[in-house]
Protein backbone atom coordinates (compact mmCIF):
# COMPACT_ATOMS: atom_id res chain seq x y z
CA UNK A 1 0.00 0.00 0.00
CA UNK A 2 1.40 3.40 -0.91
CA UNK A 3 2.09 6.02 1.71
CA UNK A 4 -0.76 8.19 0.42
CA UNK A 5 -3.22 5.30 0.68
CA UNK A 6 -2.09 4.75 4.26
CA UNK A 7 -2.63 8.44 4.98
CA UNK A 8 -6.13 8.33 3.48
CA UNK A 9 -6.99 5.21 5.47
CA UNK A 10 -5.70 6.86 8.64
CA UNK A 11 -7.75 9.98 7.98
CA UNK A 12 -10.80 7.83 7.28
CA UNK A 13 -10.57 5.81 10.47
CA UNK A 14 -9.73 8.87 12.58
CA UNK A 15 -12.51 11.09 11.27
CA UNK A 16 -10.03 13.58 9.79
CA UNK A 17 -12.23 14.53 6.85
CA UNK A 18 -10.81 17.98 6.14
CA UNK A 19 -7.24 16.71 6.23
CA UNK A 20 -8.11 13.85 3.87
CA UNK A 21 -9.83 16.20 1.44
CA UNK A 22 -6.85 18.56 1.49
CA UNK A 23 -4.39 15.72 0.92
CA UNK A 24 -6.44 14.49 -2.04
CA UNK A 25 -6.45 17.99 -3.59
CA UNK A 26 -2.75 18.50 -2.95
CA UNK A 27 -1.76 15.18 -4.50
CA UNK A 28 -2.24 16.54 -7.98
CA UNK A 29 -2.01 20.30 -7.47
CA UNK A 30 1.10 20.49 -5.29
CA UNK A 31 2.86 17.19 -5.96
CA UNK A 32 1.79 16.30 -9.49
CA UNK A 33 0.55 12.85 -8.45
CA UNK A 34 -2.38 11.56 -10.47
CA UNK A 35 -4.89 9.84 -8.15
CA UNK A 36 -5.45 6.16 -8.91
CA UNK A 37 -8.66 4.17 -8.53
CA UNK A 38 -7.43 3.11 -5.08
CA UNK A 39 -6.95 6.74 -4.04
CA UNK A 40 -10.48 7.54 -5.16
CA UNK A 41 -11.88 4.54 -3.29
CA UNK A 42 -10.10 5.64 -0.10
CA UNK A 43 -11.36 9.21 -0.27
CA UNK A 44 -14.88 7.96 -1.05
CA UNK A 45 -14.59 5.76 2.06
CA UNK A 46 -13.42 8.76 4.10
CA UNK A 47 -16.30 10.92 2.94
CA UNK A 48 -18.85 8.15 3.24
CA UNK A 49 -17.90 7.10 6.76
CA UNK A 50 -18.21 10.69 7.91
CA UNK A 51 -21.69 11.04 6.40
CA UNK A 52 -20.75 13.12 3.35
CA UNK A 53 -22.54 10.72 1.02
CA UNK A 54 -23.51 13.21 -1.68
CA UNK A 55 -19.93 14.46 -1.93
CA UNK A 56 -18.67 10.88 -2.11
CA UNK A 57 -21.21 10.10 -4.84
CA UNK A 58 -20.14 13.15 -6.78
CA UNK A 59 -16.50 12.10 -6.53
CA UNK A 60 -17.26 8.61 -7.89
CA UNK A 61 -19.02 10.22 -10.84
CA UNK A 62 -16.03 12.50 -11.44
CA UNK A 63 -13.57 9.60 -11.59
CA UNK A 64 -11.88 9.28 -14.98
CA UNK A 65 -13.57 6.62 -17.09
CA UNK A 66 -10.27 4.75 -17.46
CA UNK A 67 -10.52 3.61 -13.83
CA UNK A 68 -12.28 0.58 -12.48
CA UNK A 69 -14.88 2.05 -10.11
CA UNK A 70 -15.72 -1.13 -8.18
CA UNK A 71 -13.74 -0.07 -5.10
CA UNK A 72 -15.28 3.40 -5.02
CA UNK A 73 -18.84 2.11 -5.52
CA UNK A 74 -18.25 -0.56 -2.84
CA UNK A 75 -17.04 2.07 -0.38
CA UNK A 76 -20.10 4.20 -1.09
CA UNK A 77 -22.44 1.23 -0.73
CA UNK A 78 -20.92 0.40 2.66
CA UNK A 79 -21.33 4.01 3.77
CA UNK A 80 -24.97 3.95 2.62
CA UNK A 81 -25.54 0.96 4.89
CA UNK A 82 -23.97 2.77 7.84
CA UNK A 83 -26.03 5.92 7.24
CA UNK A 84 -29.16 4.14 6.00
CA UNK A 85 -29.32 5.97 2.70
CA UNK A 86 -31.58 3.85 0.52
CA UNK A 87 -31.48 6.04 -2.59
CA UNK A 88 -27.70 6.24 -2.94
CA UNK A 89 -27.43 2.61 -1.82
CA UNK A 90 -29.60 1.56 -4.75
CA UNK A 91 -27.55 3.65 -7.16
CA UNK A 92 -24.28 2.23 -5.84
CA UNK A 93 -25.57 -1.34 -5.95
CA UNK A 94 -26.94 -0.93 -9.47
CA UNK A 95 -23.51 0.22 -10.65
CA UNK A 96 -21.79 -2.64 -8.84
CA UNK A 97 -24.20 -5.21 -10.28
CA UNK A 98 -23.38 -3.90 -13.78
CA UNK A 99 -19.61 -3.97 -13.17
CA UNK A 100 -19.42 -7.31 -11.36
CA UNK A 101 -22.75 -9.04 -10.75
CA UNK A 102 -21.25 -12.08 -8.98
CA UNK A 103 -20.10 -10.47 -5.71
CA UNK A 104 -22.46 -11.64 -2.98
CA UNK A 105 -21.41 -8.99 -0.46
CA UNK A 106 -22.90 -6.25 -2.65
CA UNK A 107 -26.27 -7.99 -2.54
CA UNK A 108 -26.00 -8.49 1.22
CA UNK A 109 -25.23 -4.80 1.80
CA UNK A 110 -28.18 -3.68 -0.32
CA UNK A 111 -30.46 -6.15 1.42
CA UNK A 112 -29.27 -4.85 4.79
CA UNK A 113 -29.96 -1.26 3.71
CA UNK A 114 -33.51 -2.24 2.79
CA UNK A 115 -33.96 -4.21 6.00
CA UNK A 116 -32.79 -1.34 8.21
CA UNK A 117 -35.29 0.91 6.41
CA UNK A 118 -38.08 -1.63 6.91
CA UNK A 119 -38.41 -2.29 3.17
CA UNK A 120 -38.77 -6.04 3.61
CA UNK A 121 -40.11 -6.91 0.15
CA UNK A 122 -37.08 -5.38 -1.56
CA UNK A 123 -34.70 -6.92 0.99
CA UNK A 124 -36.14 -10.37 0.25
CA UNK A 125 -36.06 -9.76 -3.50
CA UNK A 126 -32.34 -8.88 -3.35
CA UNK A 127 -31.63 -12.05 -1.32
CA UNK A 128 -33.52 -14.15 -3.86
CA UNK A 129 -31.55 -12.55 -6.71
CA UNK A 130 -28.32 -13.30 -4.86
CA UNK A 131 -29.26 -16.97 -4.49
CA UNK A 132 -29.83 -17.19 -8.24
CA UNK A 133 -26.12 -16.50 -8.71
CA UNK A 134 -25.10 -19.74 -7.00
Amino acid sequence: MSHLLQCFAGCSHSGMVDQGRELFREMKNAYGIEPTADHYACIVDLLGRSGHLEEAYQLVNEMPSKYNKIGAWSSLLGACRIHRNVELGEISARNLFELDPHVASHYVLLSNIYSSAGIWDKANMVRRNMKKLE
